[in-house]
């Protein structure tokens, strides 16, 4: 337990939290999809105050919003690595690329669903 415990270094603890904000500001100030995603959420938890949706819709629009904005992220890692590595245009870095981009957008259209069955009789009412 004792070796546990020296293992432990609470000054490079607390860098690992500095450079993981530091990659989040660095998507956030880069990536206009990622910024486009963000006014998303915003929105979609404005929208869930004024309905007052259930715990359940919060926990579910909480994991899917939070895995689109992710998943946004980790195309980006993805796109910039392998723009760092393969210089030059290959059909495997591009298959690559939209592979990445295909994740984004297969959780962008669950996100949608998803805001879709929550809020459908909220906007049918402004509908009508």
């Amino acid at each position: 337990m004792k070796k546990l415990l020296q293992s432990h270094r609470p000054k490079r603890h607390a860098k690992s939290f500095k450079f993981a904000f530091e990659g989040l500001v660095h998507t956030l100030l880069n990536e206009p999809n990622f910024r486009v995603q963000l006014v998303i959420v915003v929105a979609v938890v404005y929208f869930g105050f004024k309905y007052g949706i259930s715990y359940i819709e919060w926990g579910l629009l909480t994991i899917s919003l939070g895995l689109l904005l992710a998943a946004e992220m980790i195309n980006t890692v993805v796109e910039n690595f392998v723009d760092e590595l393969i210089r030059i245009k290959s059909e495997r870095a591009k298959i690559i690329k939209d592979v990445s981009a295909g994740f984004v957008i297969i959780t962008a259209m669950i996100v949608f669903i998803l805001i879709l069955l929550i809020f459908w009789d909220h906007v049918f009412q402004l509908l009508i």
